[in-house]
């Protein structure tokens, strides 16, 4: 007997596997061949974004084991396979990574997107700082090892490690071009497999280039201009590190901890302050911050120690109106040779 419904419609047909994606496969198991692998891998990508036929997951690892291949012919070719070099942040090597793929180093200028995987292994190459580039690369460090974190995971150390490298190798904030950010570049669940665990943090605009390295450390700098600009940086890091309250009230004891925290900074400036010698036209204004220091440090004690938040912002205003004036660090920075003219939110205090 005749169903009275209709026939249901044929099962659409498996897509077709790409053709691409399978030989960049095959190129990236084959030693020999690792940079065919990377431009079948990025053709293949290319072709089934546009036709939606299978193989991405090939195509991917044909091109990861490529840029392994491609790294290793490189480094190899420059006769320092994984030699150390100039240490990086934490100790990490300054020559080729470890397991790892897409080598990144401290001091690097780049030319490379700041998130796209494929980007990221195919078009990544270093470009001399003196000439227009993308990014310029001030610290890498590793993650732990074992299984993959997950993109949340590696986002939030990513950016709370990067931001507090700025200083160490940018250090004269007075410097720092306003329209600059922090990027990174960080491993991704394909190319974890492949043993990649480096974070590199750069400096970027979201309009236009960078031209000209902004490093600005003991590479760069004299003994005095680097004893200076530790001294305040360290009073300036400490203080960055607000609580994510928006008032005292709200947490009075991430902000007393806070304030705990900067009054060790401010020791730890004034210790850097007197112990270094310094140029007879620097010393008097260098005497005059460590008077303001001086004046500070009790205020910002007794705010670590406030019993409300009344309390608490009787002493902190207090310090804040002591750091008011930037005549001092303005005079010792011309003697210097440094930046004179303070950011808008050190001007404006």
């Amino acid at each position: 007997m005749d169903s009275p419904y209709p026939a249901p419609p044929p099962a659409p047909p498996r897509p077709a596997l790409d053709g691409f994606a399978v030989a960049a496969l095959v190129a990236g198991l084959l030693c020999g061949l690792p940079v065919v692998g990377v431009v079948l891998g990025a053709v293949a990508l290319s072709r089934i974004k546009r036709t939606g036929d299978r193989g991405k997951g090939l195509a991917v690892t044909g091109l990861v084991l490529s840029a392994l291949g491609t790294l290793y012919l490189a480094v190899m070719a420059a006769g320092g396979a994984f030699q150390s070099g100039e240490g990086a942040e934490d100790g990490s090597s300054a020559g080729s990574r470890g397991g790892g793929s897409f080598a990144l180093h401290k001091g690097d200028c780049v030319d490379t997107p700041h998130d796209d995987l494929v980007d990221r292994i195919a078009r990544t190459a270093v470009a001399p700082c003196a000439r227009t580039h993308t990014a310029e690369v001030f610290g890498v460090f590793e993650l732990p090892g074992g299984g993959y974190p997950g993109e949340d995971s590696i986002s939030e150390a990513a950016e709370s490690r990067c931001w507090r490298l700025t200083s160490a190798y940018a250090m004269d904030t007075w410097a720092f071009p306003k329209d600059v950010e922090v990027y990174y570049l960080a491993p991704s669940s394909e190319s974890w497999v492949w043993g990649d665990r480096q974070v590199s943090c750069l400096f970027g605009k979201d309009e236009g280039p960078l031209k000209g390295s902004l490093r600005q450390d003991e590479t760069t700098l004299d003994e005095h201009q680097v004893a200076y600009l530790k001294a305040v940086n360290t009073f300036d890091d400490a203080k960055a590190e607000a609580p994510e309250a928006e008032y005292v009230e709200d947490d009075l004891a991430a902000y007393k901890q806070w304030a705990e925290n900067v009054t060790a900074a401010l020791d730890e400036e004034a210790r850097i302050l007197r112990a270094h010698e310094w140029p007879a036209d620097v010393r008097q204004h260098v005497a005059a911050i460590d008077a303001e220091i001086a004046a500070a440090r009790p205020l910002w004690a007794k705010a670590a120690k406030a019993k409300d938040a009344d309390t608490y912002y009787d002493h902190y205003e207090a310090a804040e109106d002591l750091s008011g004036d930037v005549d001092a660090a303005v005079k010792a920075r011309a003697a210097l040779g440094l930046a004179t003219s303070a950011p808008a939110a050190d001007a404006e205090v």
